[in-house]
């Protein structure tokens, strides 16, 4: 059996890589999400400045598509420049968690009514379950952020 002091560093090592663990899930539920969403917006809303129409997607309906575009051209493409903002917020958060900063649960948990509303406006059925995901894993390693 190892003296009572290589096991209370074993411990303090397991309990330190399993907060980091926690923050960086936490990290990538903002950071994945936000990619995913925020780097083909710009060209979604190019094109439907362009056309008047949203492009397909690969299965089969309409990127984008939801009860904004009902509001007209204007107003889409204004409110898919904030889908394009709330996206880096996301980024932002999730670096920062990351790095283990508490900052970075902060500005995501901050930031999550805007992200909700975005993902139910644009119609993303992905990013409204991300969003518990990305709370419950953060709220989960709270504790270990400084």
């Amino acid at each position: 059996m190892p003296p009572a002091y290589a096991r209370v560093v074993v411990t303090l090592g397991e309990r330190a890589d399993r907060s980091a663990g926690e923050a960086r899930a936490a990290a990538l539920s903002y950071i994945l999400p936000a990619i995913g969403f925020g780097i083909p917006t710009p060209f979604v809303l190019w094109r439907f400045a362009r056309t008047l129409e949203l492009p397909m997607t690969p299965f089969g309906f309409r990127s984008h598509s939801g009860p904004f575009e009902a509001l007209g051209r204007d107003r889409f493409i204004a409110l898919g420049g904030v889908l394009t903002v709330s996206c880096l917020i996301d980024v932002l958060a999730g670096a920062w968690l990351w790095r283990g900063r508490r900052r970075g649960a902060i500005v995501g948990f901050g930031a999550t009514p805007l992200t909700l509303l975005m993902a139910y406006g644009f119609a993303f059925p992905f990013l409204l379950v991300a969003i518990p995901i990305r709370l419950a894993l953060t709220a989960r390693a709270w504790s270990t952020l400084r």
